[in-house]
């Protein structure tokens, strides 16, 4: 006797499981500043800056820089800010005392008067440019530049610079070029002009090929359906599956579980994952990355009477510089004595080469520290934590979304009445629960929580006794934003010194890892959608184009690896 349909929920074929091969799968790792991307069978993947340059017609009326800049945030512009700043700056000096006091490191330490006296009497030596840097050449006009060529086009060339994701999301902004629309256009030409150029595919070929997506863990569903119709119908990609970064990190990093903590550009990840599950109550994500800590080191730097005082934060050139100059110096380490000079070159096409000398104190150790005392950002009227996406729209072609369950669940309740009172009560419990779950962190919202108070948050909402214990034991920190010297001993320190008393026989076997497999964490995300593409179990889970087209986002809710609803859509 054949099984009864339920009307309310739409029957979406099996799918066909073909024999597939690596060199046809390309896995997608799309942040907001660096686009990860290769096959299957690659060692690596090629990283570029995940940025699009679009020519400007003379009937253009908007800003060149239409997108975003690295040193522009908005809750870092508040009057209040220097102030949230200065105290952060006191919170952090008094932890890194600690620190050093508690790991028996009592060397002496340069003041920042000396620094800064130092600093103040720098001037820089020219010496002949090599001719190394070179400006993008923009003489033949093509519609438009991705990746780095787009760092190095001239300040006068007639292009807008745009970003198409912004903390993890869509950049979707009220200027030009930040439309849903826009956003998707950009996102085929640049990841298919690097599918042609780094990957050496046609894109009239990609019908022959399948890509893994990697999304966020708390992830906004909208958007993800934008990226996925952006891969099966704009770029013609046979197939799909989508994979959450958290599981393919804990995956490329040979980790069936683990509390994962992906620390980005400009968002903060930490899930915990059990056997390859990423499990939902654990999420969280904090609003500030590796992007923020350079703003701060800069705000350090200036204090300290930064040599280069012609910097313009503005310039490409120059914020590269600032990038780069954090991922040279900056550190965790408590052994790492400070007033050491160094030395650094300011490199800009067509001049010369300025070389200049660098006094440092605490500034390479501070700036780190501010994913730690989140004062240092200084960003006020910001949301800086996560728990679940906001909701702010329904999808009419998800049958079973938010706004369709919870009138479902009305009219449940009512022809219920007066039978099923308890079930009707139960029903309008889960409608609650995330607004509950909201109330909750409502007072960290704005202020922000340190990284390890947020760590340990992610593992006391796990279920049971067993995997908290199991992910205090491994804490995998993935992801570019910290890749400093001494990470993993502070981040571990800082756990271990706010562990509950019942939980104190864990410290022994507590474990930060920081290099997965002696590889770089910034592709451990990407290693891991590799790794998905292959596994037996996942197989089941690729979406066809024809399929898509057929059943939309209802197919994700069948076929993602993961759960689709949200605490809004419980059932």
């Amino acid at each position: 006797m054949p099984r009864p349909v339920k009307p309310d929920r739409p029957v979406i074929a099996e799918p066909v499981v073909e024999p597939i091969q690596g060199t046809t799968i390309v896995v997608i790792h799309a942040g907001s500043s660096v686009l990860r991307i290769g096959r299957t069978t690659d060692h690596y993947p090629h990283s570029i800056p995940h940025v699009i340059a679009r020519k400007i017609t003379s009937n253009d009326l908007f800003s060149k820089y239409s997108g975003k800049n690295l040193f522009i945030r908005k809750g870092g512009q508040h009057a209040e800010s220097d102030d949230k700043k200065a105290h952060g700056l006191r919170s952090a000096k008094t932890l890194i005392q600690a620190m050093r006091i508690s790991g028996g490191h009592r060397k002496p330490r340069t003041t920042p008067a000396e620094v800064a006296s130092y600093n103040s009497q720098v001037r820089p030596a020219a010496v002949d440019n090599d001719g190394s840097v070179s400006w993008t050449d923009v003489s033949a006009m093509p519609n438009f530049f991705i990746g780095e060529q787009v760092l190095s086009l001239p300040s006068s060339a007639p292009y807008s610079i745009r970003w198409p994701m912004a903390h993890g999301q869509l950049n979707i902004h009220s200027s030009v070029g930040g439309s849903v629309t826009s956003i998707a256009a950009d996102l085929q030409t640049l990841w298919g002009s690097a599918i042609e150029t780094y990957l050496e595919i046609p894109v009239k070929d990609l019908n022959y090929y399948r890509a893994v997506l990697l999304i966020p863990d708390i992830f906004e569903r909208a958007h993800v359906k934008v990226l996925v119709d952006v891969l099966l119908n704009r770029l013609k990609f046979s197939c799909v599956i989508v994979g959450q970064e958290s599981v393919c990190g804990a995956f490329g990093s040979g980790l069936p579980s683990a509390c994962v903590v992906d620390v980005g550009a400009e968002k903060t990840s930490i899930c915990c994952v059990e056997d390859g599950i990423s499990l939902p109550s654990t999420r969280v994500t904090l609003n500030y990355g590796g992007n923020d800590i350079t703003r701060c080191f800069y705000w350090l730097l200036k204090m300290a009477n930064f040599p280069y005082r012609s910097i313009d934060t503005e310039d490409q050139f120059d914020a590269q510089l600032l990038q780069e100059l954090k991922e040279t110096f900056c550190h965790l380490s408590m052994e790492i004595p400070s007033g050491h000079v160094h030395e650094f070159q300011v490199v800009r096409p067509n001049e010369n080469i300025l070389v200049y000398k660098l006094r440092l104190g605490d500034e390479p150790l501070l700036a780190p520290t501010s994913m730690f005392v989140p004062d240092l950002f200084g960003i006020v009227d910001e949301p800086l934590i996560k728990t679940f996406p906001e909701i702010l729209e329904c999808d009419p072609e998800d049958l079973m979304d938010h706004r369709y369950l919870l009138e479902k669940r009305d009219v449940d309740t009512k022809k219920a009445k007066g039978e099923n009172e308890n079930e009707s009560q139960e029903f309008i419990s889960l409608s609650h629960t995330a607004p509950i779950e909201h109330a909750k962190l409502k007072a960290l919202r704005l202020d922000g929580m340190p990284l390890d108070e947020a760590i340990m948050y992610s593992i006391e909402q796990c279920s049971n006794q067993e995997t908290k214990r199991k992910m205090y034991g491994t804490v995998l920190l993935i992801g570019g934003g910290m890749n400093f010297k001494g990470t993993d001993e502070f981040l571990l320190k800082r756990l271990q010194s706010q562990l509950s008393p019942h939980y104190h026989f864990m410290k022994e076997q507590m474990e930060v890892i920081t290099r997965p497999k002696e590889n770089d964490p910034r592709t451990a995300g990407w290693k891991g959608g590799t790794v998905l593409s292959i596994l037996d179990s996942s197989q089941e889970l690729w979406i066809s184009r024809k399929e898509w087209n057929q059943y939309g986002v209802r197919i994700l809710r069948e076929r993602c690896a993961f759960q689709w609803s949200t605490n809004m859509d419980k059932q």
